[in-house]
Order: C-alpha cells, then structure tokens, then sequence
C-alpha cells in the first residue's frame, strides 16, 4: 500500500479495518488547547477517542479537509464486517446521532474507547453536506464530464444512489456554509468563496440568500458564490485563502470581534442581574439555621426511613455483641 506524504508523527494505534498503522495529527482546538485524531487514509476513516470532533477549531477543520482531500488519492479500503476497536480490537456498533443538521452515523466501540467515522460521516454530522439531486448530476455531468463520490473520490454512476467502492450517499460538499462554519462572526469577510468584494451573510443561496432559479444549484448567479462542489480537494483549494486570518484570529481576535462579543455579553447582563436579584431575595427569606436543625420527629413516623433502620440495626448488633461476650 503506498504511504500517503503528510507531516504527522505516525501514532501506534493500527486501523481495526486493514491493520495498518494510522496517522496521528494534532491539530488546534478551541481555548488554545490541541486536539489529536487518528486517520486511516486508506480506508478514509476518522478515529475519535472521546469529543474531539466538537472541540476542532476553524483552523484545525480546514486542516483536516485538506488532509481528507489528499486521502483520496489512494485506492479505498472496503469496510469489513469484522471491523474493530484500533484500541482494544473490540466490537463496534453503528450509533445514529441527532445534531442540528439531522442524523448522522458513526462505528462505535462497545467498550468506549471511540468511535470511527467515514470522511462523508464527518462532513455530515458537521452540516457541511447535502444530497445529490438529479439536477444536480446532470450540471455535474455536463460541466466536468463525471460525478466524484466526496468521501473516497471515486466514480459515481449516472444512477447510483451510492458509492459503489465505500458506499457513501451521493452528496455534495456545501463550499459557501463551511466558509461561514469556520468564520461564524463574520470577521473574514468578503470570503474567498465569493466572487464579489461586499460582504455575505449565508444562507440560501447559502452565501447570499437569493432566490435560485432552476438550474443554478452549483453556484449563485447573484453574488458568484460556489455553493456545492463534490472533490475535497476543490472544497479545500477555494476556502485555503482564509486559513492565515483564521489562525491570526484564533491567537488574537481583531478589535471588531472583540466589540461583537463584548456587545452580546452586554444584552446578557439584564438577565444575569435578574437571576442574582431572584437568588438574593429567595435566601433572604429563608430563616437562617433553619435547615441545619435535624428533624427527630422523622424516626417516629410510620413508612421507611433510612436513619429508623441505621439505628436498629446497630441496636441489634450491641444486643448480640453484648450477649455473646456474656
């Protein structure tokens, strides 16, 4: 099997699907932390030990769509039936996920160590794909000649609803939403995805909010925005322009941002200051002392009670210590 060029450190977990030994990136996280995945780029899979994939940062995402993107030039590994755990070689189960964009999948190890996911799963559980209309692969056809699968880059038939090599939904990869997904305050724009200077708020058009008329479901013909591509490694040439500003952001936001959040904690501030005034108010009320003073009458009641029984049982071990030291 050829060895895939990239620049990280070879980790010691091996793929539970070809057994070969996966690629560890770190990778920047929220808060200045780093975030470490393992990739299997021969059988296009992600392996994510705990939450990494919700604490990936905008940088850190663009990177590992470019790393997706080169994946694709090796020949995909089917999926096995006995696939396992790359950690303890265990069972997985198929677990559907609900997030905000729909459902999504993912391979998970019956003891918790993690979970695989396909590229395409990824991408989907992240919002940033979309079925293939039949519209749409007549464009792509018309266009480039064939229809690429976004998850192992090979060919797609006229009529597949799926991959025939790895089986992933015919889909394509939503360029002006990953643009806003990795620039969510706006702070980058005009994007690199749009092809006029002023500025964008997504979405309908996904970059614009125009109305498409039939025919236009590749890109906007208001605002020039490329909408939907079905290569990573298109998806990633046409949103790398952002990544320097992202990276500059993430060490130090610029003053526009930093107004943005502070303006949005400020429309907060009423209601925190309610929430304190209700707690202040609701301890005032209260006696003080009041609830330290234990409740005796509770071990004369009739119905269990847990402190009842502590007491008899310990009065009945005196009874037979006592009675067999006689």
């Amino acid at each position: 099997m050829a060895a895939l060029q990239t620049p990280f450190v070879e980790a010691t977990l091996r793929c539970g699907n070809c057994r070969e030994t996966m690629q560890r990136l770190t990778m920047p996280g929220h808060y200045g932390l780093s975030v470490d995945l393992d990739v299997c780029a021969a059988c296009h899979l992600v392996w994510f030990d705990t939450t990494e994939t919700a604490r990936l940062g905008g940088p850190a995402l663009l990177e590992l769509i470019g790393t997706m993107a080169q994946a694709q030039s090796l020949a995909h590994e089917v999926l096995r039936p006995e696939v396992g755990c790359p950690r303890c070689g265990g069972a997985l189960k198929t677990v559907h996920n609900q997030t905000r964009w729909g459902r999504s999948l993912q391979l998970e190890c019956l003891a918790r160590h993690g979970a695989y996911q396909s590229f395409a799963q990824f991408l989907q559980e992240k919002g940033l794909l979309r079925p293939m209309s039949a519209l749409d692969r007549a464009r792509l056809l018309a266009e480039k000649g064939h229809i690429d699968c976004v998850n192992c880059g090979a060919a797609i038939g006229r009529d597949d609803a799926q991959c025939p090599h790895c089986r992933s939904v015919a889909s394509l990869f939503d360029v002006a939403r990953l643009a806003r997904a990795l620039d969510p305050e706006g702070a980058l724009a005009p994007q690199a995805v749009h092809g006029v200077g002023a500025e964008q708020a997504a979405l309908q058009c996904a970059a614009c909010g125009a109305a498409l008329p039939p025919g236009q479901s590749l890109s906007c013909p208001q605002c020039g925005a490329t909408l939907a591509v079905n290569r990573l490694a298109e998806v990633h040439a046409r949103v790398a322009a952002l990544a320097p500003a992202l990276r500059g952001l993430a060490a130090k936001p610029g003053p526009e941002v930093v107004k943005r959040r502070l303006d949005a904690l400020g429309e907060d501030l009423p209601r925190r200051r309610a929430w304190v005034a209700e707690m202040e108010a609701d301890a005032s009320q209260r006696r003080p002392g009041a609830d330290d003073e234990p409740d005796w009458s509770s071990l004369f009641s009739r119905g269990t009670n847990p402190i009842r029984a502590v007491f008899i049982a310990l009065a009945i071990w005196f009874v037979w210590y006592f009675w067999t030291r006689g």
